[in-house]
C-alpha cells in the first residue's frame, strides 16, 4: 500500500492535479482510506491469528496503536469532509470540532513516545506473539 500510495502521490504532483501547496484532498483521503484499511487487516488478523487469539489484545501495544490511529484518521477523515458546512452554518459547533485535530496529534504524540518507551514498559505491555514465537524458532535454530 505504501508503494501504490507514493507512486499514485507522486503522479498527481508532478501532473498537477494536485497542488505543491495548500490542500490536497486526494491525497489525504487516499492516505486517510489506506490507514483505515491498514487498521482494519491488523484488526482482522488478531482475530484470525491463533497466536494473537491466545494473547490479551489489551496488554499489547500495536493494538493501542492501531486502535488510536484509527479513531484519529476516521475523526480527522470525517472533520476534514464537514468542516466547512459545519462552520458555514454552526460556527461554534465547527470551532469546537476543529480542535480534534489538536487533541488527536497529542494523542498520536502520546502513542510515539510509548513506542519510543515500549522497551522499558514491559510490566505493562506484553511482547507482541508474533516477536516472541519468532525468538522462540530462532532459538531452537540456533540449538
Amino acid at each position: 500500500m505504501l508503494i501504490v500510495f507514493v507512486s499514485v502521490a507522486m503522479f498527481l504532483q508532478l501532473s498537477g492535479i494536485e497542488p505543491l501547496y495548500l490542500n490536497q484532498p486526494f491525497i489525504f483521503s487516499m492516505g486517510a482510506n489506506m490507514i483505515l484499511l491498514g487498521s482494519g487487516l491488523y484488526f482482522i488478523g488478531i482475530i484470525t491469528n491463533d497466536m494473537y487469539l491466545k494473547a490479551n489484545p489489551f496488554r499489547l501495544l500495536s493494538f493501542w496503536q492501531l486502535t488510536f490511529l484509527l479513531f484519529t484518521y476516521s475523526l480527522t477523515y470525517i472533520n476534514s469532509m464537514t468542516m466547512i458546512y459545519l462552520y458555514e452554518f454552526n460556527a461554534p459547533l465547527g470551532e469546537s470540532i476543529g480542535q480534534i485535530d489538536r487533541v488527536m496529534g497529542v494523542l498520536n504524540k502520546a502513542i510515539l513516545v510509548l513506542i519510543i518507551a515500549s522497551p522499558f514498559l514491559g510490566r505493562f505491555f506484553d511482547p507482541e506473539p508474533f516477536n516472541a514465537s519468532k525468538k522462540v524458532s530462532d532459538l531452537s535454530t540456533q540449538i
